[in-house]
């Protein structure tokens, strides 16, 4: 099979395309923007109103706080002054346990005294009271109602100093809790 008359039709195609190209730059640039002359010049014979005037900004007036009595407002609230956690008390055994893994799932009174029932990511259930510690910040137990526990946490301020934090453990209800 000979190639030749096939290269000469693809270099004759090739011309084709490039002088259709051209053609059509051509017909692109003809001077038929009648039309679009006419609106520009309309639009650069009309003349523009003046502006509108800039609103008045009111002066800036800094506020000023002179009340040394107050609380400044750099320092985070709730913070206790010189009391750091006890080191030296025995830790519970629901203190090994972050907070939000453990789950309050009822309550119970006897002898006048309210005990909340905890389960622990083992599944294990605890009854704890007033005064005995959850999680992993010193999170003492405040107050118990059947709906949830109140804790008083411990937290570093990041100062070197800490601040407490109310912190609570609501009644789960999908781990097996009733609704009082």
């Amino acid at each position: 099979m000979n190639r030749a008359p096939m290269n000469v039709l693809r270099s004759h195609l090739w011309i084709l395309v490039v002088v259709a190209a051209g053609c059509i730059t051509l017909v692109g640039c003809s001077n038929s923007n009648e039309r679009l002359r006419a609106w520009v010049a309309h639009v650069d014979a009309e003349k523009s109103g003046p502006l509108p005037p800039l609103p008045v900004v009111p002066p800036y007036h800094p506020f000023q706080f002179a009340d040394s009595s107050l609380r400044s407002p750099f320092m985070p609230t709730g913070t206790i002054g010189h009391a750091i956690p006890n080191q030296n008390r025995p830790r519970q055994y629901l203190e090994r346990f972050p907070l939000d893994s453990l789950s309050m799932v009822g309550t119970i009174r006897s002898h006048g005294i309210w005990y909340a029932l905890i389960k622990d990511p083992n599944g294990l259930v605890h009854r704890v009271t007033k005064g005995n510690y959850l999680g992993q910040n010193d999170g003492k137990i405040i107050s118990i109602s059947t709906g949830g526990i109140q804790l008083r946490e411990l937290m570093p301020n990041g100062t070197g100093g800490w601040a407490s934090e109310r912190a609570y453990l609501p009644l789960s209800l999908a781990s097996g809790g009733q609704q009082p």
